[in-house]
C-alpha cells in the first residue's frame, strides 16, 4: 500500500463526513471524450462541477493525483455478485433455480445480499456497478437480469433490465440435446408470450388455451416480445449467433448477445443488426466444440466491425473477483483493441446500452462515480487509491485487506 492509500484511509473518517468538496489534482482523466492529461476534477456535494485546469484550487478534501489516472467506476456486465457467497455451499447460491416451474420469472435481484463480503472486496479494487445475470437450471430461459450499485449502501438499481436465455451447449442440453429442439421451445415460448399479452384477461380467468410456461414466466416475457425489454442470449458458436440474430428479427426483439466466443466470424452481421455484445476478452481456448474458433483478438475484430462491447472477466472469477474485468480489458488492448474502447467497454458502453440507470462517464453535472488509480488504469500493478460511488468516498476496507493487515502485523512482531 502506498502513501496515498494510507493517507486516505487515515483521513477517511475525519474528512468524508464533512467534505462537501473534493479536489483531485494533476491526474490523467480517461472519459468518453478521450484523455485529459494532468487535469483536475472538482466534486461538490457528490456532483462533478468542474474538469480541467480551471477548477477551484482548494477543497475540503484535496488529493494529489500526479502520476495517477482516473476512470469512471468499473462495470462488470455478467456477474452473480451478492447472490452467491461460497460457490460450493448451495444455501449461499441464489443465481439459478432447479424449480422447473420458475424460468423467465426468476428475478435474481430479489436474492441480492447487500452485506455480501464479495461487495467490499470488489469495490476497493474499483468495481462500482455490476449486472446480475441468472444461470439456467432447468430451462433455456434463465430469468431476469438485474443491475446493482456497490456503494456504501449497496442496492439494486433495476430488478429487471432484460430476460436471459442460454443457447450454449449447456442450454441445448437442457432442451433435449438438440439445437433444433431448443429453437422449437424458444419459438413456442415467444409465441405464447405474445398470445398471453393479447389475451391476458381470458387466460387469467381460465377461459383460454393452456400454455407451456407458467403465467408468471409469460408475464416476464411479455415486455420482451413487445419490444420493451431486451432478450440477453448467451451463445458462442458462430452459426448459433446467426440463428439467434434471425430469431430476433422474426420476433422483432431487442437483443443483447453474451459470450460470443466465435463472434469475430460473424462480426459484420452483429454490427449490421446493431446488437451489443457482452464478452470476456480472455477467452482464447478451444475447450468445447462451440468455441473451436476462439481467439484473443475477438474483441478487436468485433470492435473494428462496429459492435458495441461490454466486458466481463475473468473466466471463473467473474463474481468473486469481478474487478478483474480490468485485467480482461488490458488483455484486449494487448491483442489489438484500442485503449479507449477497452475502457469504454467497462464504463460508458453499459450506459449506452442500459440508459440512464448508470452514467458510466466522467462529466460535469454527473454524480461522481470514479476511481483514482495508482498508475495506468489497465496495468496489473495499478491499484485503486480512491473510489467514489454516487459522490461518496468508499472506505478502502475489505475482509481480504483486514486479513492481510492482521497477518502482516503478526509477521512484523516475529
Amino acid at each position: 500500500m502506498n502513501k496515498l492509500s494510507v493517507f486516505i484511509i487515515l483521513l477517511f473518517a475525519s474528512l468524508s463526513a464533512s467534505a462537501s468538496s473534493i479536489l483531485i489534482k494533476g491526474a490523467d482523466i480517461y472519459s468518453a471524450n478521450g484523455l485529459l492529461p494532468k487535469s483536475n476534477i472538482y466534486i461538490e456535494n457528490g456532483i462533478i462541477t468542474a474538469i480541467g485546469r480551471s477548477t477551484p484550487m482548494s477543497a475540503d478534501m484535496e488529493v494529489d493525483g500526479s502520476g495517477m489516472s482516473i476512470t469512471a467506476g468499473l462495470f462488470n456486465a455478467s456477474t452473480h455478485i451478492g447472490t452467491v457467497e461460497v460457490s460450493a455451499i448451495s444455501p449461499t447460491v441464489d443465481f439459478y433455480s432447479e424449480n422447473e416451474a420458475v424460468t423467465a420469472a426468476l428475478r435474481i435481484a430479489d436474492a441480492f445480499n447487500p452485506r455480501s463480503t464479495l461487495i467490499p472486496h470488489n469495490r476497493v479494487h474499483g468495481l462500482t456497478h455490476a449486472l446480475l445475470v441468472p444461470e439456467s437450471g432447468t430451462n433455456l430461459f434463465s430469468g431476469q437480469v438485474g443491475l446493482v450499485q456497490l456503494g456504501n449502501q449497496p442496492k439494486v438499481i433495476h430488478n429487471s433490465l432484460a430476460v436471459a436465455l442460454d443457447f450454449t451447449e449447456y442450454g441445448v442440453e437442457l432442451s433435449g440435446n438438440s439445437r433444433a429442439a431448443a429453437l422449437v421451445q424458444m419459438r413456442q415460448a415467444l409465441d405464447d408470450a405474445k398470445d398471453f399479452s393479447r389475451n391476458r384477461k381470458a387466460a387469467m380467468a381460465g377461459e383460454h388455451r393452456d400454455y407451456v410456461l407458467s403465467y408468471a414466466d409469460l408475464a416476464a416475457l411479455e415486455p420482451v416480445v413487445n419490444g420493451d425489454k431486451p432478450l440477453l442470449v448467451k451463445t458462442h458458436r458462430a452459426s448459433d449467433i446467426t440463428t439467434i440474430l434471425a430469431l430476433a428479427k422474426d420476433f422483432q426483439l431487442q437483443l443483447i448477445l453474451s459470450g460470443a466466443i466465435e463472434g469475430w466470424m460473424v462480426a459484420e452481421e452483429i454490427a449490421k443488426a446493431g446488437i451489443p455484445v457482452i464478452m470476456d476478452p480472455i477467452h482464447n481456448l478451444p475447450n468445447s466444440y462451440e468455441s473451436l474458433g476462439a481467439r484473443l483478438d475477438n474483441a478487436k475484430l468485433l470492435a473494428d466491425a462496429g459492435v458495441t462491447l461490454l466486458f466481463t472477466g475473468m473466466g471463473g472469477s467473474d463474481t468473486h473477483n469481478a474487478y478483474l474485468v480490468k485485467q480482461s480489458a488490458g488483455n484486449a488492448v494487448a491483442n489489438g483493441l484500442s485503449k479507449s474502447m477497452a475502457i469504454a467497454a467497462m464504463t460508458s458502453n453499459p450506459a449506452k446500452v442500459f440508459g440512464a440507470t448508470v452514467s458510466g462517464d466522467i462529466a460535469v453535472d454527473q454524480p461522481a462515480d470514479l476511481v483514482l488509480w495508482g498508475g495506468d488504469p489497465l496495468e496489473l500493478t495499478s491499484e485503486a487509491q480512491l473510489v467514489l460511488i454516487n459522490g461518496e468516498v468508499i472506505p478502502m476496507e475489505s475482509r481480504s485487506f483486514q486479513l492481510r493487515d492482521r497477518y502482516f502485523e503478526r509477521l512484523k512482531s516475529d
